[in-house]
């Protein structure tokens, strides 16, 4: 027969055993042979260092011990309390472990939930997804992730985001669960307002083409009384001669004026509005070459104004040529404009850096602005300070309008009486 294997460690510690009370009785009988007073004092000292030793030991080993359980009990309130519901399941399923996250989550009690299985807290048209993220996790050995609904408490729904890794062993599953109801339906939300935005669009483009059909009516049909009424003012004039006295020939030329400006008016406004309609052409673009081409028309137009002009070189940025050089027109335009009466006036162009972005400027030292007013600089129809200066109140709104389209923004400083600088960037 051979030896039973249930009584072998049985049979190990009882032959320790014997060995040791073999070693004691011989310890014992070499301890009762007589020693000399120096042996003796030899062996006392001996064993006053091993027990010195031992306590040393012992305090180490307490020492040990209050720091592994200091450690134990910190990351026991990590797990208890962090925001994260933390679970551990064996193979099947079933929870062995829960934190108070995780116990909050599913509104039950934590000594209730080990011993059962996680899927019975899925609602049921979830379950087959979560015991398939499972499997997912088995066979793959990394972090996998899922999204399932939990039925909460009061059967109120939780949808969480679950993490799960298997461990070494592939005998448990370690899941950490974060709650997204309201990321949910904070997204939801979100569709719908997109839904929303796009309504909106379709609307504001039906808006567009009916505003463009009310720019053709208007560059046709108001044109054609406008230039009749021209005409008619002009003839009344020429054919009325020395008839007509000096009243009637100043109404006269007060109608031919008028329509002069409405027509102006009209292609101003025409042109504003195909603005975000012309197909943009980006390329290189020198400005400081574009500023220098403006300067010499508006010294042409007025010949007899001395102004100084500082133009920076090598400003050179990526847009369309056309559409900037209406920015730097309008700008320029209105530097020169509101320094008319400025007998050292004086007008900047050059680039520098906000907050860390290029931006171009144009400065000026002429009749400046309120800062009080500044938001509707750029609004159509909003006019500078100085009524007396020539003008649709269109022009910024159009730079406005050409900076966002190369996704820049523009803005002003000023002051009453000292001048202001236009700012604009272009991405």
């Amino acid at each position: 027969m051979g030896t039973d294997h249930k009584n072998t460690p049985l049979t190990a510690a009882a032959e320790l055993r014997r060995k040791a009370e073999e070693r004691l009785q011989a310890k014992t009988t070499e301890l009762r042979t007589p020693r000399t007073e120096e042996e003796t004092q030899r062996l006392v000292h001996e064993l006053e260092v091993h027990q010195i030793e031992l306590e040393m030991q012992n305090a180490e080993l307490r020492q040990a011990r209050d720091e592994v359980e200091a450690t134990l009990d910190r990351y026991t309130d990590l797990y208890d309390f962090a925001p994260v519901g933390y679970f551990t399941l064996d193979r099947s399923g079933t929870i062995k472990t829960v934190n108070l996250a995780g116990a909050c989550l599913i509104g039950g009690v934590r000594s209730r939930m080990v011993g059962r299985r996680f899927v019975l807290y899925v609602v049921a048209a979830d379950r087959r997804t979560f015991t398939d993220f499972l499997d997912t996790v088995l066979t793959s050995r990394i972090k996998e992730t899922c999204e399932v609904e939990l039925q909460g408490k009061g059967n109120q729904p939780v949808i969480v985001q679950i993490e799960a890794m298997v461990t070494a062993s592939e005998q448990e599953f370690r899941l950490a669960l974060i709650d997204i109801s309201m990321r949910r339906c904070l997204e939801e939300q979100l569709e719908l307002m997109h839904s929303d935005l796009a309504h909106h669009a379709a609307k504001l483009e039906a808006a567009n083409i009916e505003l463009e059909a009310f720019n053709y009516s208007v560059s046709h049909d108001l044109r054609n009384p406008l230039t009749a009424i021209n005409c008619s003012s002009q003839l009344i004039n020429e054919l009325g001669g020395d008839k007509l006295d000096m009243q009637c020939r100043g109404y006269v030329q007060e109608i031919h004026d008028a329509t002069l400006r409405m027509k102006r008016l009209i292609d101003t406004l025409l042109n504003f509005s195909r603005i975000t309609r012309i197909e943009m052409r980006h390329g290189v673009v020198d400005l400081s070459k574009m500023v220098k081409e403006i300067t010499l028309m508006l010294k042409i137009s007025e010949p007899e104004r001395r102004v100084t002009f500082r133009i920076s070189e090598g400003s050179v940025t990526a847009g369309d040529a056309d559409l900037l050089r209406l920015v730097l027109d309008n700008l320029m335009g209105n530097a020169w404009k509101f320094t008319r009466n400025r007998e050292d006036a004086i007008i900047e162009f050059g680039m520098t850096r906000v907050e860390g972005k290029p931006a171009c400027f144009v400065r000026d030292n002429g009749a400046g602005f309120d800062m009080a007013h500044a938001g509707r600089l750029f609004l159509p129809f909003q006019r500078l300070s100085g009524t007396d200066v020539e003008g649709s109140g269109i022009g910024l709104a159009t730079v406005d309008r050409i900076v966002r389209r190369h996704g820049g923004r523009v803005w002003a400083e000023g002051e009453p009486g000292k001048g202001a600088t236009f700012y604009f960037t272009l991405e």
